[in-house]
């Protein structure tokens, strides 16, 4: 898949015929994806390249920076997601203050009618665009179909159980922990990314050494302990991972603290990616350390349990 890490600073080589679609896509969701899917066919049926092309950063972290949501899915996670869809190119929109001033005119022709040779543009339900969000359907498609290209408003899209597809109700369920019920709407586990930074060095003393993560820039699950897959080195390890203040230490700033099974190298420095496949319980604080390290115990053996490792061979 081709990247192009400044779409409107010009791509490179010869303009694309392409079947595209743009928005911010936070999350890429199972209602995302199945826009992306019709990209993807419409495309394929033409002979022709998908492209997507979406805002980064979030538009409201330059527009109303108190009111910008948490990000769900970093630059580098969407480009995977979208090239296991089948994506050909992805262009990066900067938004800036300058583009949020960009009427919606002049945003079509920078961003789509000049870079691309467009056969179709495929549009969420409620896709807007251009300075103040004055730019709807009826203007994208008056101006597209006099230049010949043709224009798809895709109808929302519910999730097995009719959960509602959205961003916004992402970040409310992993706020709270549910992880399960974010993997229906995600179509897949939640993954926070970050790197690993020195801790307190307690987990060591209980007996289960923790990596710490640091560096997220994304929405972190809310407080709990957690059955997780570790991502790292190209390896998919099981894992457990604990969210909170660590309360029975008199608590402090909110940390994840990773334990991987039967995993015994240092990996101070590296990237670690945790993908979410369970919440165990809730952080709470325990009478002494050995209490918390016999419920860390219990906590390892269910969390094996529900990611299919085996026993632990600890003694």
């Amino acid at each position: 898949m081709q990247i192009v890490p400044d779409w409107l600073a010009g791509p490179p080589g010869p303009r694309l015929r392409t079947v595209l679609t743009v928005g911010a896509f936070d999350g890429l969701h199972l209602g995302h994806q199945f826009l992306v899917e019709r990209v993807v066919r419409g495309a394929r049926d033409r002979g022709i390249s998908a492209l997507v092309l979406t805002f980064e950063p979030h538009p409201l972290s330059v527009l109303s920076p108190a009111a910008a949501p948490e990000v769900l899915t970093t630059f580098e996670q969407k480009a995977e997601i979208l090239e296991g869809l089948g994506v050909d190119a992805l262009g990066r929109l900067v938004f800036n203050e300058a583009l949020s001033d960009t009427g919606p005119r002049e945003f079509l022709e920078k961003a789509v009618f000049g870079p691309t040779d467009a056969a179709e543009i495929v549009t969420g339900p409620d896709f807007r665009f251009g300075r103040g969000a004055e730019g709807h359907f009826g203007l994208l498609s008056s101006w597209a179909k006099a230049r010949g290209i043709s224009v798809e408003a895709c109808r929302a899209q519910t999730a097995p159980g009719g959960e509602s597809l959205s961003s916004s109700r992402l970040r409310g369920l992993l706020k709270v922990g549910h992880v399960e019920s974010a993997a229906k709407i995600l179509g897949r586990n939640y993954r926070l990314e970050g790197d690993v930074v020195a801790g307190m060095r307690r987990g060591r003393t209980l007996g289960y050494p923790t990596a710490n993560l640091g560096g997220a820039a994304q929405l972190v699950p809310g407080p709990g302990v957690y059955a997780v897959t570790a991502l790292l080195r190209g390896m998919r390890l099981p894992a457990m991972t604990s969210i909170g203040h660590n309360p029975t230490f008199k608590g402090g700033s909110l940390t994840v603290e990773t334990f991987v099974f039967d995993f015994s190298e240092e990996f101070y420095g590296e990237r670690l990616g945790l993908e979410f496949v369970r919440r165990i319980r809730n952080v709470i604080r325990f009478d002494s350390p050995k209490a918390l390290a016999d419920q860390l115990a219990r906590d390892e053996s269910r969390a094996r349990e529900f990611l299919g490792a085996p026993p632990s061979r600890r003694g």
